[in-house]
């Protein structure tokens, strides 16, 4: 009994102190088009309904994902949407080339791990989602794309 108490009071620490976040998939892409297993957050140990970020501090975020789709190049863009108006019109970091992050070429239904970093801006504040999107250069109707909240302070 005093270890089945033990393992319960263990887990629950565990999970308190869980990277993962609470993801979403993006309304505007074609969810058939990617899988994305988790995301990870670090650190984060608020998780996994949100991470409580810190202004100009480095947070490393990690998509376990599954695309469908091949591609020789990749862009990628971090948004938010501060304002809740859905639009994530908030740039985070600008779109660039994400194979300098991720090999490329991507090779479709490859289960490939991806690393960025992401830094608040010192004017953010609040709880507020951040999206992440990777797509194909070439056919931008081929994405991975996810959502998490943030609360920034």
């Amino acid at each position: 009994m005093r270890t089945a108490v033990l393992a319960v009071i263990y887990l629950g620490f565990v999970a308190a102190e869980s990277d993962f976040v609470t993801r979403k998939l993006c309304k505007d892409v074609d969810v058939t088009q990617c899988t994305v297993q988790s995301v990870v957050v670090d650190p984060c140990p608020q998780g996994p309904a949100f991470c409580t970020m810190k202004r100009d501090k480095t947070y490393g975020i990690t998509l376990d994902m599954t695309p469908h789709f091949p591609a020789e190049t990749l862009r990628l863009s971090i948004t938010s949407d501060v304002d809740g108006s859905g639009n994530f019109s908030t740039v985070i970091k600008s779109p660039g080339d994400a194979c300098r992050l991720l090999s490329c070429p991507l090779e479709a239904e490859q289960r490939r791990i991806f690393d960025v970093d992401l830094v608040m801006d010192k004017r953010a504040s609040g709880k507020f989602p951040v999206k992440i999107k990777l797509w194909n250069e070439e056919d931008t109707s081929q994405a991975c794309c996810v959502t998490f909240n943030v609360k920034v302070k």
